[in-house]
């Protein structure tokens, strides 16, 4: 099927991984999140394997730092221990089958076991010695046993696209532990195979949008691996630093899981959908305009445009939006010119385009005042400049 073809269109890796660090050493990687404008779904398979995608987004730390984090580092003892903060859960695998069972999207370490098959610590994605039979055998020829430690200061279901952004994190970082060098695209490609894997889909717009800071419009041609054209825009409509704080970013408390709305979304276009297509099809088309009002610094135009886009993903898919997030955007409407929520939709983060400070100021109070839920919230948000970035120390 089209996730096995694109999991098996990396080729298998020549050498098996070694330590590449000092004992003293730890592998330290971190990235933003990500603000999706406009163009979502058009970076998704099929769609974009057979027609290209073109999305604009923004790379963004939370409340005053990069928000997503994983460490690494070689140790003595023959196992592999993986860690979630955030999650406070912690796993000990001592056998290759205990790693290979990652196949669940809820799993707190289903990410992790993942990117360490795809960067080769499994038999079939490289060339081990023949002597390595089992996990205990492969970490010795490997020089240690494994620490991996991931944090995530972001609620679960967010909509701004933890997940790919942790994948691109944690392969980044195993792949300095192992001494390998990934391009961009392989890292985009990687993390766009670790999604079909863990059978959660997803395309290619999360881990570019994290790994590459910055606001930018990004463009795909058809074709099994993406090779993403990057052109960065300015920020200054979006960026509250600089706009006078007319953009909010505020979590609705509500979570969801893309998966399910990717499910829909996909069949629907398998299916070859008159309404599917289309609305595809004014997808494509609205993130050049968006990055047009950005450029022309329109403020008025980009929160209208916002708007559209938002619009646009109810249409394909009206399970998107709830009715807890119509009524809150229906108090919303006289104070701003547009509002989105991030992702897929169903919940995670509304992003708010405001008509002037003071109407910023109004939209606070209200949903302060009357918030949806007691995990409802306003986060302080940032364009992040550097992206993706991965240290030894």
């Amino acid at each position: 099927n089209l996730s096995q073809s694109i999991v098996l269109s990396q080729e298998k890796v020549k050498n098996y991984p070694f330590n590449a660090l000092r004992s003293d050493e730890i592998v330290w990687g971190r990235a933003p999140a990500r603000l999706d404008l406009g163009g979502g779904w058009t970076d998704t398979p099929p769609y974009a394997l057979e027609r290209g995608g073109c999305v604009i987004n923004a790379a963004v730390n939370l409340n005053g730092q990069p928000p997503i984090h994983a460490y690494a580092r070689c140790i003595k003892q023959p196992e592999i221990r993986i860690t979630s903060i955030d999650h406070g859960a912690f796993i000990t695998i001592t056998e290759l089958d205990e790693l290979l069972d990652y196949r669940k999207a809820t799993s707190h370490f289903g990410l992790a076991k993942a990117s360490l098959i795809l960067s080769g610590f499994s038999p079939e994605k490289a060339l081990w010695p023949k002597n390595c039979k089992n996990l205990k055998s492969m970490l010795k020829a490997f020089g240690g046993g494994i620490e991996l430690t991931t944090l995530v200061a972001i609620p679960s279901g967010s909509g701004l696209g933890t997940s790919s952004i942790m994948g691109a994190v944690l392969i980044s970082v195993i792949s300095r532990l192992f001494g390998i060098k990934l391009t961009s695209r392989e890292l985009f490609h990687r993390v766009l195979q670790l999604e079909q894997e863990l059978t959660t889909g997803g395309g290619w717009q999360d881990q570019v949008g994290g790994s590459v800071g910055g606001g930018k419009i990004i463009r795909t041609m058809p074709g099994m691996v993406p090779d993403p054209q990057i052109h960065y825009i300015p920020s200054d409509v979006l960026d509250p630093a600089v706009n006078q704080g007319q953009t909010l970013l505020y979590y609705t408390g509500i979570r969801r899981l893309a998966k399910n709305i990717l499910r829909h979304v996909v069949g629907s276009y398998l299916d070859r959908s008159r309404s599917c297509l289309t609305t595809l099809g004014e997808l494509h088309q609205i993130a050049p305009m968006i990055s047009d009002a950005m450029s022309g610094k329109d403020i008025q135009k980009f929160g209208e445009l916002i708007d559209l886009a938002w619009n646009l993903n109810k249409k394909i898919d009206p399970d998107s939006s709830t009715l807890v997030i119509e009524d809150i955007l229906r108090k919303l409407r006289p104070f701003i010119y547009g509002a989105k929520l991030l992702g897929a939709g169903g919940g995670g983060f509304l992003l708010i385009v405001c008509k002037s400070l003071r109407d910023a100021g109004a939209v606070r109070e209200l949903l302060e005042k009357n918030p949806p839920n007691s995990l409802a919230r306003f986060f302080s948000f940032e364009i992040s400049t550097s992206g993706l970035e991965v240290t030894v120390c």
